[in-house]
């Protein structure tokens, strides 16, 4: 299948026009393969040519003009993971990352960031919210949590609250 990329001054001004209306689909399929923000202006022509080949697409009459926007978001994706996948072959993990890695001092069933946060958990939590914490882990069931306890789903959902905060709080400071 021979394709024609060319342009002729009609179809380039027709093409102008519809990018100035369809441009949010690139914009929105950048966010959507989770391009990297400052990547964007350099992704942007790969999916400006996903835009142009549904363009050409719908010239030739393969497409209906209804089913253009969801065929041009699919194409601008597909494009832009093309080119992701292009840029990530033959790479290889280079030697040295491991090189001072605390977690690989670890044991395999914890990491040191779990052995961290179950630390920072019991100088923090009140014994009930640490209790809670322990039987959560279990389940991971919010009612199968509160009958072990036998304390009121409301409860626990104000402890789990909590103790999610705290959570957070460690994963944002340490």
């Amino acid at each position: 299948m021979n394709k024609n990329l060319y342009l002729n001054d009609r179809e380039t001004e027709s093409f102008y026009e519809l990018l100035e209306v369809k441009k949010d689909l690139i914009t929105m399929a950048l966010y959507k393969v989770n391009i990297p923000r400052k990547l964007h202006h350099e992704f942007y022509n790969y999916g400006l040519e996903g835009l142009l080949v549904s363009f050409l697409i719908l010239n030739e009459g393969r497409i209906e003009e209804k089913d253009f926007d969801r065929f041009a978001f699919t194409t601008i994706k597909r494009k832009l993971i093309d080119e992701i996948r292009y840029r990530n072959k033959d790479k290889s993990v280079p030697l040295d990352i491991f090189d001072n890695n605390k977690l690989d001092a670890t044991d395999d069933n914890y990491s040191l960031v779990y052995i961290q946060l179950l630390e920072y958990l019991k100088d923090t939590l009140e014994e009930q919210e640490l209790k809670f914490f322990c039987e959560f882990i279990k389940t991971l069931n919010m009612k199968q949590t509160a009958k072990a306890m036998n304390i009121s789903l409301a409860t626990a959902y104000r402890i789990h609250k909590r103790v999610k905060g705290v959570c957070e709080e460690f994963l944002l400071t340490k």
